[in-house]
């Protein structure tokens, strides 16, 4: 009666009947596309479900070999007089299963779904040749069968389409068993209970299969979602710490010139003082500055004094070593640090920066006599027995030297005593 009415229901309701005739068509479509066929074809899955099948028919197998074996044994004291023929065939079974676990360690082990699944009908038709064989076992050779879809789904992580195929030949074999098994051990009543369980059986393994299949499948989507976020998380780090040098860099850098600020120029002269007293290094400090500077600013404006400043920064830092820096320290005075071994190698050094600076010759009336943008530099030599004395006073050292530079004339260097 539900039927009926639903039939009819559909019947005066077209669209309602044509949107369930669509999910029913549907449902192929949903089938290929959902994960468990999607993630299962992939290439990747598949090595790793090649890997794990391997590793499990090989285990199995030693299993198999000794089920075969002590079955053997068993059967043996019960029909003493089908000794050899029940050696036989439980032998070949686990020779058969041996040899599976031999070529899968070496040349099959590409293939391991074939090999497995020979093993796995020898077992059948071995175990069903047992009963035909010698009727008064043709019981437990059903209970066999029917145990062996079981086992091979719990064994065996092969492929769907494998197990479907395995599992054709084995309803053959086992349906066919029953079918021409002696009458006077099976029953006709028996033989359609015994079908009915054997049917049983076959969709308990489909089902199974289809479970653990699924289960592994979603184990290895997660297994690539984690990678996948680990590498991303990994990729994040690497721009996280890329990021938080370019910040230190440029916490250190002075925006205007590109050269080093007071707080670089802190670090590095707390290095400085380091290797003064760990290696006894002599280290050079310049300063300088710009002669007349703020007439640029005042007579040309602010954006013209700021090219000044950066040209003078580049020129410099063109003329000095690896090892060297310059730091702007205020305004249009700049410090440099360079590794020199005596006085004059000082001097040399504070010769080349203040050639460097004339060399750009940028025009500049207002110096006078010179015309350009020059540069006075007053320079002081750093040695070990300095390396008590404050950064201050260091400071004070080489800018008394500037200061006499400047008051001497300009575009000059002075030493410091």
């Amino acid at each position: 009666m539900q039927l009926a009415d639903d039939a009819r229901n559909l019947a005066r309701d077209p669209l309602r009947f044509q949107t369930r005739l669509g999910r029913l068509a549907g449902i192929p479509s949903r089938i290929r596309t959902s994960e468990y066929m999607a993630v299962g074809r992939t290439a990747r899955f598949r090595a790793q479900q090649r890997r794990r099948t391997v590793a499990a028919a090989r285990a199995g197998f030693v299993v198999m070999a000794a089920a075969a074996l002590f079955d053997g044994v068993v059967l043996v004291d019960r029909q003493p007089d089908d000794a050899l023929l029940l050696f036989g065939l439980n032998g070949g079974v686990a020779a058969l299963a041996v040899g599976g676990r031999w070529l899968l360690g070496g040349r099959l082990r590409r293939m391991p779904d074939p090999v497995a699944a020979v093993v796995a009908v020898a077992l059948t038709v071995a175990t069903a040749a047992t009963g035909l064989i010698i009727p008064a076992l043709a019981i437990e050779s059903a209970g066999y069968l029917i145990l062996i879809p079981v086992l091979m789904t719990l064994i065996l992580p092969w492929n769907t389409a494998v197990h479907v195929r395995w599992l054709a030949g084995w309803a053959v074999v086992a349906i066919g068993f029953l079918v021409i098994a002696p009458s006077s051990v099976l029953s006709p009543d028996a033989r359609g209970d015994l079908i009915v369980v054997n049917l049983v059986a076959l969709a308990a393994s489909l089902a199974g299969h289809g479970l653990l299949q699924l289960a592994a499948i979603r184990n290895h989507s997660q297994v690539r979602k984690i990678t996948q976020l680990r590498r991303r998380a990994d990729a994040d780090m690497q721009e996280l710490a890329r990021v938080h040098q370019r910040l230190e860099e440029t916490a250190r850098t002075d925006p205007l010139t590109g050269a080093r600020n007071r707080l670089r120029l802190a670090e590095d002269l707390r290095t400085v003082r380091a290797r003064m007293n760990r290696l006894g290094e002599v280290q050079g400090l310049i300063a300088f500055d710009l002669d007349r500077f703020k007439l640029i600013n005042d007579e040309r404006g602010h954006v013209a004094g700021d090219a000044v400043l950066k040209a003078v920064v580049q020129a410099v830092r063109d003329t000095l070593r690896a090892d060297d820096e310059v730091y702007r320290f205020g305004g249009e005075e700049f410090l440099v640090l360079v590794r020199v071994k005596d006085v004059a190698g000082m001097r040399t050094a504070s010769e080349r920066v203040r050639q460097a600076i004339a060399n750009l010759a940028i025009a500049h009336p207002s110096n006078t006599p010179h015309g350009l943008v020059t540069a006075s530099l007053g320079a002081a030599l750093l040695t070990r027995d300095d390396s008590t004395a404050s950064d201050d006073d260091w400071f004070a050292r080489a800018d008394a030297a500037l200061y006499e530079a400047k008051s001497t004339g300009r575009n000059r260097v002075v030493v410091a005593a």
